[in-house]
């Protein structure tokens, strides 16, 4: 009997994208020879997006927000010495470029990003009119 292999959060990724720019958060996929990984998280006030970027220098990453559409891209390279033989290698190299859709209600003039321990943080303001409120409630 054959065994199919099954590695869930690269399908679970595959099947994200597939979503496209009909809908879903990730936008149109990547022709990339890989991704980094992302956390999408929403809180009442943000939409935060976390990128696992080891390796990377800031000068490295370019973020843009273009028709709701949050885009990061960057280029990681190794040096290597001369002579060098590898018995194994899976540290992934080369460009990328991650698309993330950015839902209704959120201001894409509030992005701000910031990158500390490998990790690039993007975060989207919800619009005020969307903001939940507080209805002060008056004795009789």
């Amino acid at each position: 009997m054959n065994a199919i292999r099954v590695r869930p959060g690269r399908e679970l990724s595959r099947l994200l994208d597939a979503f496209g720019p009909g809908g879903g958060w990730f936008a149109a996929p990547s022709d990339a020879s890989w991704l980094p990984r992302a956390d999408v998280a929403e809180s009442e006030t943000a939409l935060t997006v976390r990128f696992e970027l080891a390796g990377f220098d800031p000068g490295d990453l370019r973020a843009t927000v273009e028709d709701n559409v949050l885009t990061v891209k960057g280029e990681r390279a190794f040096a290597d010495s001369e002579g060098t033989v590898y018995r194994r290698r899976e540290l992934a190299q080369g460009s990328f470029t991650r698309s993330i859709r950015i839902p209704e209600g959120y201001d894409p003039d509030s992005v701000r990003a910031s990158f500390a321990g490998g990790l690039l943080e993007i975060t989207v303001g919800k619009l005020p009119e969307v903001l939940p409120k507080t209805v002060e409630i008056e004795a009789a």
